[in-house]
């Protein structure tokens, strides 16, 4: 028996994988980063064997890094970016070879025609996922009724994991059951595909795959798979869960009131609930964990720290040059050379964090990003920071939403995904969020949690709470600092009301008008 892990996060902008012992330590890992394709406004889509390749390399280079025998290497785990799917045919072959990502919103000229049918707070209630058009149901349901040809040749909806786990060599094609659960097709009670939503939607159901459970054993690596991802013949495949699911396992999010905060390309609050009230909760997602039967709420933010890789392509692109020069992150550079430049508050500079629309508890595709408060005396230092800051404050309106949903959670918020790598980003977010956070010796929870279930599939380690038992440790705490607080207090209320006053003039719409339709 193996004394290794890997796990696998195939990301919106990246897949990562990382080699692990049982003891959490990461032994080798590889990352390979990827650009979304717009070939209309409002489509956002990746070419699915692209997808599928980038992560062979990205685990090649994980295995290499690692130096250990991949004989020792027991089993591989999944997280998957969710509700961003393809549609398979007959060979099981990608349709038009591309997955409507997540950020896609081209569903939203249906919406109006979906919620006839079968109303968004029933959607909700049924599937335990707002009825918002970034979910698979609505781009599926976009599909059927746009793509009729597309729709005849499809054999089976799929998301992220059951085509990957089927490249990388699973026995079936088969969709995860915690990962499905954010599709918005499946029924949270039965923890299965919901016939009522179907056959208002006019879905035929024979086109959902089997489902199979997180932790199960799907596969084991064949000899080409094997060739490509320097992993041995026989390594087992084990299903895993979506990646917000299992960045909160990997920031031990296992019990009542436990709470993550992820800022990556996705962002979110996670809050672990055993028995949520899915009508009380409606806005929120709350899908299934990894431990079936068992839920998490969560309040999810589109946009992310998308904004900031936006703000390092488009704003920074000499420091991105620095970085390579000196062979460190370029977010790391940013961070050094700009946000201790500026103030808490960035000198009056308000980034609004919405480059793809904003979710919870707003939902609003048409909101937009912008900066506030531009004045001549302002530096790149102070747009840098009020990017991060921005991205923060967006996070603290949903945590205000989950807190008045009657949602109740610990007072430390543990925070995953790249912001935690950033000491000035940590403190930040204390400050804004007004608590105590703290941080993980592995960032990356998701490719953790990944690993965590091949450890189980791999009968390396008995179950979730002995993974987090002996693979999660936590790092640095931040406290809030009381000057700081008081001035984001008055930030976040220019932040809400920024939002606002826009909305309720229609701008967001007026502006929509005004971008190119082709």
């Amino acid at each position: 028996m193996g004394k290794y892990v890997v796990g696998i996060d195939v990301g919106t902008t990246g897949s990562k994988a990382m080699v692990f012992d049982l003891k959490g330590n990461v032994i080798g890992k590889g990352y390979r980063e990827y650009k979304l394709s717009e070939p209309k406004p409002n489509w956002v889509e990746v070419g699915a064997q692209f997808l599928l390749d980038i992560t062979f390399e990205a685990v090649k280079d994980a295995v290499a890094d690692s130096k250990v025998p991949n004989t020792e290497i027991d089993a591989i785990g999944f997280s998957v970016n969710r509700s961003s799917f393809c549609l398979v045919d007959e060979n099981l072959k990608a349709i038009d070879d591309k997955f409507y990502v997540w950020l896609d919103s081209r569903a939203e000229s249906v919406m109006a025609e979906m919620n006839g049918k079968i109303s968004a707070a029933r959607r909700n209630e049924i599937t335990g996922m707002p009825g918002f058009n970034i979910f698979a149901a609505a781009k599926y349901y976009w599909v059927k009724q746009n793509e009729s040809e597309t729709y005849k040749k499809t054999k089976y909806f799929s998301t992220v994991d059951s085509y990957v786990m089927y490249g990388f060599g699973a026995d079936k094609f088969a969709v995860e059951i915690s990962d499905g659960t954010v599709s918005g097709l499946m029924d949270v009670r039965t923890l299965d595909w919901n016939k009522e939503l179907a056959d208002a939607l006019g879905f035929d159901m024979a086109k959902f795959p089997p489902l199979c459970k997180p932790g199960e054993v799907v596969g084991t690596v064949k000899a080409e798979v094997a060739a490509k991802t320097g992993l041995a013949v026989g390594t087992k495949i084990v299903a895993g869960s979506g990646d917000q699911q299992l960045a909160a396992m990997g920031a031990g999010v296992i019990r009542d009131g436990a709470v993550s905060l992820t800022i990556g390309t996705f962002g979110l609050l996670a809050i672990g609930l055993a028995k949520p009230d899915f009508t009380a909760l409606e806005g929120l997602m709350i899908p299934c964990s990894p431990v079936l039967g068992v839920f998490e709420v969560e309040g999810p933010q589109t946009s992310g720290a998308t904004c900031y890789r936006w703000l390092r392509d488009t704003l920074c692109a000499e420091d991105v040059a620095e970085a390579e020069k000196k062979g460190v992150d370029p977010y790391v550079l940013m961070s050094e050379k700009y946000v201790s430049k500026s103030e808490p508050g960035s000198n009056g500079v308000i980034f609004y964090s919405a480059l793809f629309g904003s979710g919870y508890p707003t939902w609003d595709t048409n909101a937009t990003g912008m900066f506030l408060g531009l004045r001549n005396t302002h530096t790149k230092a102070d747009m840098v920071r009020s990017v991060m800051e921005g991205i923060t404050l967006e996070a603290r309106r949903i945590l205000e939403g989950v807190l008045a949903a009657g949602v109740q959670m610990d007072d430390v918020i543990t925070v995953t995904g790249g912001a935690s790598k950033s000491p000035e980003w940590c403190q930040i977010i204390a400050d804004i969020m007004n608590r105590n956070i703290r941080t993980l010796d592995v960032a990356d929870a998701a490719v953790l949690g990944a690993a965590g279930l091949a450890s189980i599939g791999a009968g390396l380690l008995k179950d979730v709470g002995e993974v987090v038992g002996s693979m999660v440790r936590f790092g640095k705490v931040y406290s809030p600092i009381p000057a700081n607080v008081a001035v984001y207090n008055k930030v976040a209320e220019v932040y809400k009301a920024a939002y606002d006053g826009l909305k309720n003039a229609d701008v967001f719409t007026k502006l929509a008008d005004l971008r190119p339709k082709v």
